[in-house]
């Protein structure tokens, strides 16, 4: 009954899920939810802003106490991930926030922080993220995509919303490479994957998920340790730069 409740109101728009087209800092998380014996999949719409400033990111979900232990430490890892990438010369001087959009119990687990760090890359940058994709997968400090629990339910929860609101052929989940194995999924998904009409994207990088959500280089550093300016990271990093530029005091004429 819960999982019907919730697709139902995804048909009638009353809980808000885009599965088309490109939005900014807007990503198509993936969660579970257990009633009783069972154990049912459905996506859910995160959300980053970000500007000048000093406060670095902010978890808004802890900031509200609705975040559990867990939760906040993949969070806290993000920022780590984050420093890694960028490396700039300068202190990140930036506000940031993320939310689960829709939300109003408690959230926990890690599951969700991949898809937390293509959003804030892309607040950051301007560059839209496909809403077609939804993403499950962990991260650590250097940009590698853990496994995680319930990948089955979480594929099948987010076909059944799109097949609910409109099944585009493009649609599809982004998961963790090592969780390829636990794959056992029901019959209707597969035959859709052999279709065409829904696909299943395994990667083992952030860099792998940035790449499919953008359609873009994500970056990946030279020789001389700078990205291609074109490519997502480095635009990450010259708007990194803007910003502390922007936050950082009055400084005398020449320096940097």
């Amino acid at each position: 009954l819960p999982a019907r409740r919730f697709r139902s109101m995804v048909a009638e728009g009353r809980i808000r899920v885009q599965t088309a087209g490109t939005a900014i800092g807007q990503v198509n998380g993936l969660a579970v939810i257990q009633a009783g014996p069972l154990t049912y999949g459905f996506p859910m719409r995160i959300t980053a802003t970000i500007g000048p400033g000093t406060a670095g990111a902010i978890n808004i979900e802890r900031e509200a106490e609705l975040s559990g232990a867990i939760h906040n430490k993949s969070f806290y890892i993000l920022g780590g991930l984050l420093r890694y990438l960028l490396r700039t010369d300068h202190p990140l001087a930036f506000d940031a926030s993320i939310a689960f959009e829709q939300s109003y119990g408690g959230i926990d687990g890690d599951s969700a922080s991949g898809a937390e760090m293509c959003c804030l890359l892309s607040a950051l940058t301007d560059i839209p993220l496909r809403q077609d994709l939804a993403m499950t997968g962990a991260i650590d400090q250097v940009g590698n995509i853990l496994p995680i629990g319930a990948v089955n339910e979480k594929i099948e929860g987010y076909f059944d919303t799109c097949r609910d609101i409109c099944l585009t052929c493009s649609q599809g989940v982004i998961i963790p490479k090592s969780n390829v194995g636990d794959l056992m999924l029901r019959q209707d998904v597969v035959d859709a994957c052999q279709q065409g009409t829904f696909h299943v994207y395994a990667v083992g990088t952030i860099h792998e998920a940035l790449g499919i959500f953008t359609g873009r280089d994500p970056g990946l550093r030279g020789d001389d340790g700078r990205y291609a300016p074109s490519s997502v990271l480095g635009k990450a990093v010259e708007q990194a730069r803007a910003y502390w530029e922007k936050a950082a005091p009055a400084r005398p004429p020449g320096v940097r």
